[in-house]
């Protein structure tokens, strides 16, 4: 019942007893599902169960690796050598790329739930309320641990009006130290998962090592990267990748991201179902060749982005 206030503790309690007139072991998954149903009436937070987790990655072998290592500082032997679980990783990189859907990834890999924290959610337009929502957000991970907290864009929360402060009264800057008070002191095995697609407004002191036990950087994927992409997209939509000429479209694709390799599957499963014939090779490259990626757009802020990564965060490739 951690978590839950007094009258929800209650109501609960009550409603096991009511229904089978006996209160046990059992009734445990009621009490989770409360708390559950407690964080949507919250409005702060986003749930998925481990059961709903069937998000699937492609490539990111460092990434992978290191989250191997880092599910050990879960176990007893960890404890009783007096190491802390893991805090988290923060996701910086090129948009569409799976900085979320790695959030979502890491969760099924290490069988736990997921709670996303949206930055938007936490500001108000009352004095304090913003500072609460945040609090409030926190402890309701903390009492549903061990999860992954994943929140997105963090940017927004932690750099309000450009990360001055000025522009908000201070608030973004008030909400950035209690972030950074909590991740360093927290107790509890949430393991964050932060994402940033602007690094330009993130204050510096989140970005220095020991903050996070690692910062990852998320580029444009590889030629092996996007093949495995196309194959789960594919397969999503109940298609056989053996059908179609593979190296064709990964070569076609070069600078797409995730996202908009998905994006020319659906578009093109479309296309061939007001044409009424099969999804072929052909559709998709041309589907491929009537989009313009996000590397040729912004071509520039990819490059600074790149620039800004070189040498300080590792790759995930």
């Amino acid at each position: 019942m951690q978590g839950l206030t007094l009258h929800q503790a209650r109501q609960v309690i009550t409603q096991c007893i009511v229904e089978d007139g006996t209160l046990s072991a059992d009734d445990v998954q009621m009490i989770l599902k409360r708390k559950v149903q407690a964080i949507k009436d919250g409005g702060l937070l986003e749930y998925y169960p481990l059961e709903d987790n069937r998000f699937e990655l492609g490539g990111f072998v460092n990434l992978k690796s290191w989250l191997e290592r880092a599910k050990v500082g879960f176990t007893a032997e960890a404890k009783a050598l007096n190491l802390t679980p893991p805090r988290g990783i923060m996701l910086v990189g090129v948009p569409g790329c799976g900085k979320s859907l790695a959030a979502k990834a890491i969760a099924r890999e290490w069988q736990i739930p997921l709670l996303k924290l949206d930055a938007g959610r936490l500001f108000d337009k009352f004095v304090g309320e913003s500072e609460k929502n945040f609090r409030k957000a926190i402890e309701m991970a903390e009492s549903l641990s061990p999860i992954v907290l994943w929140i997105d864009e963090i940017e927004k929360a932690m750099a309000a009006g450009g990360g001055s402060g000025e522009a908000d009264a201070g608030l973004s800057r008030r909400l950035f130290g209690a972030f950074l008070t909590w991740l360093q002191e927290k107790k509890q095995e949430v393991f964050v998962v932060a994402t940033a697609n602007n690094l330009s407004l993130l204050p510096p002191e989140l970005l220095r090592k020991g903050r996070f036990d690692e910062i990852f950087f998320v580029d444009l994927p590889d030629d092996s990267e996007r093949e495995s992409i196309w194959k789960i997209h594919l397969g999503l939509r109940k298609q056989d990748a053996e059908k179609f000429d593979l190296l064709k479209i990964v070569s076609a694709s070069d600078g797409f991201s995730g996202s908009e390799i998905e994006q020319a599957v659906v578009a093109g499963l479309y296309r061939a179902l007001h044409q009424k014939t099969p999804l072929t090779t052909d559709l998709l490259i041309e589907e491929l060749t009537h989009t313009m990626p996000l590397s040729v757009t912004r071509s520039e802020d990819i490059d600074q982005l790149r620039e800004m990564a070189q040498g300080r965060f590792v790759n995930v490739r």
